[in-house]
């Protein structure tokens, strides 16, 4: 560990510098009263050479000096192209007038990709605006991923409908799932949270390939999904409410309400609800269980915002959840054969609160209190198991942040507090546990120029069982030239397992579970560890004036001590041990996103994953998971020349996954044994939107178009009690093609 920490010191000091003159500037425009307001998405770019810009949401660019040209161009539809000769000055401002006076009454609009990667950011991280969100059913947070590719999506088992994601090739459990920086999908709710979270409460999206950072906490290790919610103060969004209604053939229904109200210029409030139902009970292969559960599904969220002008910034907030889910045989009537019951009973209670203040004299120095408090109970019966867990949760953190010498060096740093109460009960077996984590952690930035930025952070935590832990993290961003960023990251994650809801699935099976304990707290597993390192290369190009770029990242996760879960070993059983150095997972993808001609964007992706655990002493790929996945989305839309134009909206999704390897059930008698490997297979989604005006929409789509699915994904379904039912070994779609349609409005 000495060692480990001294060469992580080593490393930063000896980060060279790079330096690199740079040209800023804002294009403006006139409007009707001769007043300038910004120019969004106004193109920038040095005369005969590929090296350009465009303008952010305030007109802003910035660009670095070349010596191929001192000519700047800057141009945009409808406007004057100015040519500017730029000799020593580094700070320009442009105003753009328009072509003829009949070009006076069009508003042009300049507008931001619906999903793209931070430039500036330090982290390798994609934005996912509400845009990206609406090409598909986004009806919650785990169906929120269709349009990416760096992030997997299946179900559990062949029961309960639950979706779970993936990471770099290992399970969402390993990705920190925060709500605006707070805690959120953890503990009991990490195998159901993600459907807590309406698409339609969404503002954005924020996904982080690697290490996260420090001040987050230490359980981030192979990434880190923060969502970023509907906001009472929202400058951009001009209506007060929005209204969402959804249906498919499925008769899944739900409707969504979002209202916000300005109580004051300092005060304001934003009502999120959310109802859901489908009571249809579906069985297209025949095998008498039902294909989706039913359900009903109630979800509010409140939210206040106060604003002073004059340094301090609070949110409060509380969601109340309640969810139910009803499934298994199609009849449960004993008067017609063998029956199996699955129910599923999810509340919860999350209270929570923000209070910063940035001092007035230095922007660069604040501090602020975060903290939240949890309560959440699932109650759930599998056939003949039933299931009991009940968590208590507070999280406290705070935060203080300001510069050392000048701006060239910051610094954060903070203490924070966890504690957790698990309450389980499964089959008559009681499994309490009390976790409590204080911790510190400081984080030192240094930035000299726009090229370079590193961030080096240390934490230390200790937990009332496992003692002392220490969690050391870097990120490195450098950009030799603009149209080039580089990014690093290293470091390490802790967390400690959920075993009951992370391999819930197994209790969709006649599996018996055993535990090798290695010591009397909880569960009696030890705490799980890993070092994460990543690199990231993109290259940023103009296609037409229209930007592209192309990444290519790796990335390394390596467990010092892991939680396997043996499900290959015997198919009646799934046993659980603590293993030394008994996991790893290295993937690749490579992406490219571009505009060919004007409306039309292309995102293209493969990656490739391997992830392998040890099982008894023998290395094997990690189940379920596909080596090889191909990912194309298309998107179109016809041009609109005004705010109150209709127009049309087309996105295509395709994703090929390759092979998966399946359990081992060779033991089984012959008939009741699962393939060893899944084929190969496609998946599509496509969606059509007309937009009639800035207010209202109808999109109609369909999920899964051609209809393919796993065709008998549980084992002796007949025999539902029996020592071989199996309904979690799953690799591909348990439904099958799923059309949908649905309205939103502005109020």
């Amino acid at each position: 560990m000495t060692r480990k920490i001294l060469l992580f010191i080593l490393m930063t000091l000896a980060l060279p510098l790079f330096a690199q003159d740079m040209l800023t500037g804002v294009v403006k425009e006139r409007d009707e009263k001769g007043n300038l307001k910004p120019l969004i998405g106004a193109n920038i770019i040095w005369q005969s050479t590929s090296r350009g810009t465009t303008t952010d949401k305030d007109g802003a660019f910035e660009l670095a000096l070349t010596k191929e040209s001192n000519i700047l161009i800057v141009s945009f539809i409808g406007y004057k192209k100015e040519m500017i000769t730029i000799t020593d000055q580094h700070i320009i401002e442009v105003v753009l007038e328009s072509e003829s006076k009949e070009l006076i009454d069009v508003e042009v609009v300049g507008e931001q990709s619906s999903s793209f990667q931070d430039y500036k950011g330090i982290e390798n991280t994609t934005v996912i605006t509400k845009k990206e969100l609406q090409k598909a059913a986004c009806c919650t947070l785990a169906e929120s991923f269709e349009t990416n590719p760096s992030i997997d999506v299946s179900f559990t088992d062949a029961i309960t409908g639950v979706r779970q994601i993936e990471m770099l090739g290992l399970s969402g459990n390993y990705t920190q799932t925060t709500m605006e920086a707070l805690p959120y999908i953890r503990g009991l709710m990490s195998n159901v949270g993600l459907t807590f979270v309406p698409g339609t409460w969404i503002n954005a999206i924020n996904v982080s390939k690697g290490i996260g950072s420090v001040s987050n906490g230490f359980e981030s290790i192979t990434g880190q999904i923060d969502i970023d919610m509907q906001k009472p103060f929202n400058d951009e969004e001009e209506n007060p409410g929005f209204i969402n209604v959804y249906g498919d053939n499925d008769q899944r229904f739900e409707g969504n309400l979002n209202y916000r109200y300005k109580v004051n210029e300092n005060l304001s409030s934003m009502t999120l609800l959310h109802a859901s139902s489908r009571q249809h009970r579906k069985d297209i292969n025949s095998d008498s269980f039902m294909d989706m559960p039913t359900f009903k599904s109630f979800n509010l969220m409140q939210r206040w915002q106060y604003l002073s002008y004059e340094g301090w910034e609070s949110q409060l907030g509380f969601q109340i959840v309640n969810d139910k889910k009803e499934g298994g045989t199609v009849n449960h009537d004993l008067n017609h054969g063998p029956t199996y019951k699955f129910g599923s009973t999810n509340k919860l209670f999350n209270i929570y609160g923000k209070t910063g203040y940035v001092f007035p004299d230095n922007e660069h120095q604040s501090f602020g209190l975060q903290w939240s408090y949890n309560s959440y109970g699932n109650s759930s019966r599998f056939g003949q198991k039933e299931y009991d867990g009940k968590e208590k949760n507070l999280y406290l953190n705070f935060i203080y942040q300001s510069e050392l010498w000048n701006e060239s060096h910051k610094f954060r740093t903070g203490v924070s507090y966890i504690y957790d109460e698990f309450n389980e009960s499964f089959i008559a077996n009681n499994y309490n546990r009390i976790e409590r984590i204080p911790g510190a952690f400081i984080e030192y930035t240094y930035k000299p120029n726009e090229e370079l930025s590193v961030v080096t952070g240390l934490r230390a935590d200790n937990h009332n069982q496992f003692g002392w832990f220490f969690t050391p993290r870097i990120h490195l961003r450098y950009s030799p030239d603009p149209d080039w960023v580089i990014r690093a990251a290293a470091g390490r994650g802790y967390r400690t397992s959920n075993i009951f809801v992370e391999y819930a699935s197994s209790f969709a099976s006649s599996r018996s579970i055993n535990i090798l304990r290695s010591n009397n707290f909880g569960y009696g597993l030890d705490q799980e560890s890993a070092w994460n390192y990543g690199l990231n290369v993109t290259y940023y190009f103009l296609y037409g004036y229209r930007d592209a770029n192309l990444s290519f990242d790796i990335y390394r996760t390596n467990f010092d001590k892991v939680i396997i879960a043996d499900i290959d070993s015997n198919p009646r059983q799934i046993a659980f041990s603590s293993v030394t150095d008994g996991a790893h997972s290295t993937s690749f993808q490579t992406e490219l996103n571009i505009e060919p001609i004007q409306f039309f964007n292309v995102r293209l992706a493969y990656r490739f994953i391997e992830a392998r655990q040890m099982i008894n002493g023998t290395w094997m790929d990690k189940p379920f998971s596909a080596k090889h996945r191909a990912f194309l989305n298309i998107g179109f839309s016809t041009q609109k020349e005004t705010m109150d134009d209709s127009q049309m909206l087309y996105d295509l999704t395709v994703q090929w996954f390759g092979t998966k390897r399946i359990p081992s059930t060779a033991s089984n008698p012959v008939g009741l044994q699962s393939r060893v490997n899944s084929p190969s297979f496609f998946l599509v989604n496509a969606q059509i939107t007309r937009s009639f005006s800035s207010l209202f929409d109808f999109y109609l789509g369909v999920e899964n178009l051609f209809d393919f699915r796993q065709n008998d994904p549980i084992i002796d379904p007949g025999n539902p009690n029996g020592q071989y039912f199996d309904a979690s070994l799953i690799w591909g779609p348990v439904s099958g093609r799923m059309i949908y349609s649905g309205l939103r409005y502005k109020l």
